[in-house]
């Protein structure tokens, strides 16, 4: 080959190369500016999904009380524009399943009180639980608890230290549902059920069997929500009045007793009982109470003859006066807890929204009978005015149970729920890009905050995302 042919192959080799730079060059150029759109289009779609978790901190902070503005209210919820960037438009939805109608979904919050709180819960409500075993519950009770012997089908720290990735259990309460899955006897199928993008409606691929995740749903047409659809940790309701002020404790100082509101002789009934020594349970004890003074030291330390009150003389029988009319006042102004934040009760089942399965549960070694009285309660509800829902009064009031059923189940029941949990989604229709995430917010301290939130976006689209209108399950 010539000098010239030499040159030439020199320049058509070098074009070549720098042809194929050029390209490759090109190529990461569009794969960076492809990367750049989906992570700005996934940031995106967060911002959008945290636009809903505001929006139901924001319908909690104005009506928590106010069960048809957060339990179901797609005006609101569903399909909301977020914004428009002029390329796509961003919008979200708030999704759950729905009790009302199993296997449907509905676009609102959860009462968390219409779970059981499985930090607070005994061996008896445990093993209540309809889907719950004897494993799970030893095994649950020793994970929690602060001792190292073991029940019959638990586990304590040596079990969990042959395992091959051996781990350090709790000894204490759990900080959310899916650590259960730390827990021995406990997995997937147990936590969550068919459910596995917790959108609380039956998908195709969860039913059927085992030929698409999740492989443990058995194709039966039915809905298995999992113990999560019943657990909670987040449960708890401050020691304070609807008026937000302090109750007064029965068995602390009962200065400012006489202000509440409560007949006289409920008064002196109150100071007679604590003169002699005596405690309250729950203010519940006070309805159709009857006692007979023993001549004990009144609250002051003092000895007492005649009550404060001068209501007679040691010895003669006194009836606390508290019946249908008195008891929502009781209910709501007394308390048998400490005084402040360090009075909060954890763990109380809300008797306004729990449903049949949780109030058993609730319910089991306190009544004999506890899925009769449940199924009484839940049929009864919707048949009680909004004033009525305010306190656990209408159990009696509306003769669901007698006054002796409810002084043994009222310790475990509220009538008012301050921890919602939610499931949100921020989606583009546009471009088919977006993120869920779970919250839970807690009202008990006054203003809305966030104690739970994780991004379940790996879990899968829960919902149709074609736009305004189309919000259901996919």
């Amino acid at each position: 080959m010539n000098r010239r042919g030499t040159v030439l192959l020199a320049v058509l080799v070098l074009t070549a190369m720098a042809a194929m730079l050029a390209g490759s060059l090109m190529f990461r150029m569009r794969a960076e500016t492809a990367a750049a759109a989906n992570g700005a289009g996934a940031e995106q779609a967060y911002a959008a999904a945290m636009s809903g978790v505001e929006r139901a901190m924001a319908i909690l902070r104005t009506a928590a009380g106010d069960r048809e503005q957060w339990f179901d209210n797609p005006v609101l919820l569903s399909d909301q524009l977020v914004f428009d960037d002029g390329a796509a438009a961003w919008y979200f939805t708030v999704y759950a399943e729905n009790p009302d109608s199993p296997g449907t979904m509905r676009f609102g919050l959860t009462d968390e009180s219409g779970k059981l709180n499985l930090n607070v819960a005994d061996e008896r409500q445990l093993a209540a639980l309809p889907v719950m075993t004897t494993e799970q519950v030893d095994s649950l009770l020793d994970y929690r608890d602060p001792d190292s012997q073991p029940r019959p089908e638990g586990a304590e720290q040596d079990y969990y230290d042959r395992l091959a990735n051996p781990y350090l259990i709790k000894n204490g309460p759990l900080a959310t549902v899916e650590e259960l899955l730390l827990v021995k006897g406990f997995g997937a199928a147990a936590v969550y059920g068919e459910d596995a993008n917790l959108n609380g409606t039956l998908d195709p691929g969860e039913d059927d069997g085992d030929r698409s995740f999740p492989y443990h749903d058995n194709g039966d047409g039915q809905l298995d929500r999992g113990l999560k659809s019943m657990l909670t940790v987040f449960s708890y309701e401050p020691n304070t009045a609807s008026d937000g002020q302090n109750r007064i404790n029965l068995n602390g100082d009962l200065r400012g007793l006489e202000s509440v509101g409560l007949p006289e002789q409920t008064v002196r009934l109150i100071q007679a009982y604590r003169a002699d020594g005596n405690t309250f349970t729950h203010p519940a004890d006070l309805l159709e109470m009857t006692y007979r003074p023993q001549g004990g030291t009144d609250s002051s330390g003092g000895r007492r003859g005649r009550n404060r009150r001068g209501g007679g003389n040691a010895g003669q029988e006194l009836q606390s006066g508290v019946g249908a009319a008195e008891l929502a006042t009781v209910l709501d102004r007394l308390t048998t807890q400490p005084d402040g934040a360090r009075g909060a009760a954890f763990g109380r089942v809300n008797v306004n929204t729990a449903p049949v399965e949780v109030l058993t549960a609730a319910l089991t070694g306190a009544v004999d009978d506890a899925a009769s009285t449940a199924r009484r309660i839940v049929e009864a509800r919707t048949e009680q005015t909004d004033e009525d829902l305010q306190t656990t009064a209408w159990l009696y009031t509306g003769d669901v149970v007698d006054a002796d059923t409810f002084k043994k189940i009222a310790p475990f029941l509220t009538a008012h729920g301050y921890q919602f949990s939610l499931r949100c989604v921020g989606f583009s229709p546009a471009t088919g890009r977006f993120r869920a995430v779970e919250a839970v917010v807690d009202l008990g301290k006054g203003e809305p905050r966030i104690v739970y939130l994780r991004d379940i976006t790996r879990l899968g689209r829960p919902l149709s995302l074609a736009g305004p209108g189309s919000a259901r399950a996919p």
